[in-house]
């Protein structure tokens, strides 16, 4: 049976764990031994980022520049893929939040990959959190393309900071799902049923939105909620305990593991 994102939502006790940027807790993040890592783990998503090189090209990379990850200056867009691919990706360790950067690369080996190395490495058994970062017009066509031709309709979605993107990526293909963030504290009822209005499916709320008042009006509508973020057994108990369903983590070993002590990880 094909794999259907929307499918982990349906049992009301289950918790749906989100590898943020992979396994980037432990693994350089957004590379693909950090995405390999997540899926040894057995999460059920796997959240990246993507911006664009000089050439139009999708790649996965969370910052606007190069410097934290990669030890470069300028932005992805000041080079072609053939240049990026020849610098390392592993100059941060640890959490987004709570990480270092490093004097040397973690990994010599490991790469930016594009969006199209990500989909071929991960196979088809997982669902992926999309988020754009670069909407300029090329290149939000390129990701729309390889969206159809991966066929992730059932699997994916694109997450997006505006409504006015994700209107663009509507007139593209109205047939992608979308998710549409807002700023910390604000995803209040109106905010829910708005994106409903829309088309959304799944929200991305943060630690400033959840309650349990909140957790309730997105079951209501229907809407998957997947908190950024929770990287501790405390986080995992607190907002499970809330009603939540989604949890974004860089552990997402230890996230796993907190569920399976409250018996809420979801049944694979």
């Amino acid at each position: 049976m094909p794999f259907d994102l929307q499918a982990l939502y349906a049992d009301p006790d289950a918790v749906v764990v989100t590898a943020h940027r992979g396994f980037s807790g432990c693994y350089p993040e957004n590379t693909l031994g950090a995405f390999a890592a997540a899926l040894d783990l057995g999460v059920d998503i796997l959240e990246f980022d993507l911006r664009g090189t000089r050439d139009g090209v999708p790649i996965v990379l969370h910052d606007a520049t190069l410097a934290r990850t990669a030890d470069r200056p300028g932005a992805p867009g000041d080079y072609t893929l053939v240049e990026i691919k020849t610098f390392a990706a592993s100059y941060w360790r640890g959490p987004h939040d709570t990480g270092v950067k490093l004097s040397a690369p973690a990994d010599p080996a490991a790469r930016i990959p594009t969006f199209e190395e990500l989909l071929d490495a991960v196979g088809t058994e997982i669902g992926l959190n999309i988020q754009v970062y670069d909407t300029s017009p090329p290149l939000l066509a390129e990701i729309c393309r390889l969206y159809r031709a991966y066929d992730l309709y059932a699997r994916g979605y694109l997450t997006l900071s505006t409504f006015d993107e994700a209107a663009r990526v509507r007139g593209l293909d109205p047939d992608i799902d979308v998710c549409i963030l807002a700023p910390a504290g604000s995803l209040k009822r109106e905010a829910l049923e708005r994106r409903r209005a829309f088309g959304c499916r799944t929200v991305q709320p943060r630690r400033a939105d959840v309650t349990p008042e909140f957790c309730a009006a997105a079951r209501a509508l229907g809407l998957g909620a997947n908190m950024f973020y929770a990287n501790t057994a405390a986080d995992a108990r607190t907002y499970v305990e809330m009603g939540l369903q989604g949890l974004l983590t860089d552990r997402p070993d230890l996230i796993l593991q907190a569920l399976d002590n409250l018996g809420r990880r979801r049944a694979l």
